[in-house]
């Protein structure tokens, strides 16, 4: 068995990149594979919680949180898809010009 200790220093490097990658990163696609990072650190987490203290809620909550990232995926995609159609551009300093 894996110690927990490993597994939270996995996510918590995986954390820190997503969020170097957030900050540091101008283009749309590159912010939302760290959004996606983020998520799916949280995810591990929970599932390893889970494992390490013996209750299935931990993964119930992982699958329902899983499910939701698909959506907003999907969601983030089809928005860049048609913020690049209109811009062609995917540069996240000119989103500024398109407030309302």
């Amino acid at each position: 068995m894996i110690p927990y200790e490993y597994i939270f220093y996995l996510t918590s490097i995986l954390f820190v990149i997503a969020i170097f990658g957030i900050l540091m990163r101008k283009n749309l696609i590159n912010f939302i594979i760290s959004i996606e990072i983020i998520i799916n650190a949280a995810l591990i987490n929970f599932a390893a919680g889970s494992y390490y203290f013996g209750y299935l809620n931990g993964v119930s909550y992982a699958l329902l949180i899983l499910v939701v990232a698909v959506f907003e995926a999907a969601v983030a995609i089809a928005l860049v898809i048609f913020y690049h159609r209109i811009t062609n551009s995917l540069d996240m300093s000119s989103l500024k010009e398109y407030r309302g």
